[in-house]
């Protein structure tokens, strides 16, 4: 009886660290991120061509590929989703930069996180192609 009941602890204490890591992957960074600036890029500047962006922030890592043409962004495509892809949260996201033609769009509801690190990817992309 005494051996089941070491077992049994061996076994809850490592569910627990399980658990534990679990938590840590999907927290960490996740306050900083959502503290991070979002820096509008003025399109005007931003000569035409495919730039790739990338942001890295544990599980929110991605980069992105964005297509300017006539100092419009045309096109954004992931190259490298995050951890946890949220498509219809992506697809919305890439619609809404595209339409407005800007990076200063309102968070996505329940997606705040993943709308900034994809965010930061566009504002990185775009960096490249200043004039």
């Amino acid at each position: 009886m005494k051996k089941w009941k070491k077992w049994i602890l061996i076994i809850s204490i490592i569910i627990g660290v399980i658990i534990i890591g679990m938590f840590y992957f999907l927290l960490a960074g996740m306050q900083e991120i959502k503290e991070m600036a979002i820096t509008d890029i003025d399109l005007s500047q931003v000569k035409d061509g495919v730039y790739t962006g990338e942001f890295r922030g544990n599980r929110w890592t991605n980069s992105v590929e964005v297509l300017v043409e006539g100092h419009k962004i045309t096109d954004i495509k992931v190259i490298q989703d995050v951890r946890i892809p949220l498509t219809e949260v992506t697809q919305k996201l890439i619609e809404s930069v595209k339409e407005k033609q800007s990076l200063n769009i309102d968070a996505i509801s329940q997606a705040t996180i993943n709308t900034k690190a994809y965010l930061k990817s566009i504002e990185n992309a775009l960096r490249k192609g200043i004039e």
